[in-house]
């Protein structure tokens, strides 16, 4: 399959370079630990482990596996990955080749999704990778400053009982790094309502709620995530775009929502990106940030996101500006964290655009 057009690197834009935008001072809060794995990192996996894609080239697996048809061919993709990560270093090791890109990306805080059920599912010990990647990440911010917390992911089409052991993982570490329980996979499965003791139980014991809603469901999914499950945040959400109603909502509540435009593009969610509603939900009011939600999975950075908003949606460098602070501003920080982020990135801004 030949690589989408829209997915090729993209010419500079006129008034700002694509080193412009690295140089940004940037959050990022939609992006997928196992979603991660480049093309080059599964076939280390699969050679160390001797599995049947071990013979095949980085090009042919990124034509045969890393392209996809529809958003369910992308969850096979990403089921084959996750079956190549069978222990903690395997984890571990893609958590430093996110380390690289947070540096090369300016990257200063990140909210990184795990999903304990993956490896609960393959009899794996979901709770000693966690401990693994916290102790990491806490060195990644000792050596080279970028703030990392996590959100432990429920999945949806796995039941309520794997949802409730991930919530109650999460309250277990909640002081060690973990922020918030996540609700993603299929929306197309499971109602919302299954869930809603269970994510209710994570607000009494002050975890954040992060939803992925809105990306290939209707917008009926995100009132859901935020009437029965009392969602923090949005995860996609781009459905908002057909129920005004629902946009003002988003914006008199300051929730946000997670905009991966390269991500609804390759899984089919939206395509093409130049009538993703991003620059709609943006027009209105909505909190947006731009996030890569698997950048290894969809081959993309989050400079390379901001350079597609740039010009698919004619965004000015204050517009560029106000959608980097957004990522601080709808991230699951306290309170007086969110403001020395703020004031620091507000500062590198405007000397970078002096």
């Amino acid at each position: 399959m030949a690589p989408n057009p829209e997915k090729v690197k993209l010419p500079e834009a006129d008034f700002f370079s694509i080193q412009y935008l690295k140089s940004l001072p940037k959050a990022e809060l939609h992006l997928h630990l196992e979603g991660s794995v480049t093309p080059s990192g599964f076939r280390n996996l699969s050679k160390r482990y001797g599995t049947e894609y071990s013979a095949l080239s980085e090009e042919e697996l990124e034509r045969q596996l890393f392209q996809y048809e529809d958003f369910y061919e992308f969850l096979e993709t990403y089921r084959i990955v996750c079956e190549h990560l069978r222990e903690p270093t395997d984890y571990v090791k893609v958590l430093d080749g996110l380390g690289e890109y947070f540096t090369q990306e300016n990257i200063r805080y990140a909210e990184i999704i795990y999903t304990p059920s993956i490896p609960w599912k393959y009899e794996r010990d979901g709770k000693d990778i966690l401990q693994a990647l916290l102790e990491r990440s806490q060195q990644i911010q000792s050596n080279q400053g970028t703030r990392i917390r996590w959100i432990l992911d429920c999945v949806r089409q796995f039941g309520p009982e794997w949802a409730r052991r991930t919530a109650e993982l999460a309250e277990e570490f909640r002081d060690q790094g973990v922020v918030a329980v996540g609700l993603g996979g299929d929306e197309k499965s499971l109602e919302m309502k299954e869930y809603q003791e269970i994510f209710s139980w994570a607000r009494a014991h002050r975890l954040y709620i992060h939803v992925h809603a809105g990306e290939i469901g209707n917008a009926q999914q995100v009132w859901d995530a935020l009437l029965i499950l009392g969602a923090n945040r949005i995860g996609h959400g781009i459905q908002a775009a057909r129920d005004p109603k629902l946009m003002e909502y988003l914006r008199q509540h300051a929730i946000g929502l997670d905009v991966c435009l390269t991500s609804n593009l390759m899984t089919g969610a939206w395509k093409p990106i130049s009538d993703n509603p991003f620059g709609l939900l943006l027009q209105r009011g909505v909190p947006v940030s731009l996030n890569t939600d698997d950048p290894g999975l969809f081959q993309t950075s989050l400079s390379e996101e901001f350079q597609k908003a740039v010009q698919f949606f004619q965004l000015t460098q204050e517009e560029v500006h106000r959608i980097v602070l957004q990522g601080i501003r709808s991230s699951f920080l306290p309170h007086d964290e969110k403001m020395a982020f703020m004031k620091q990135f507000q500062e590198e801004i405007r000397q970078l655009s002096a």
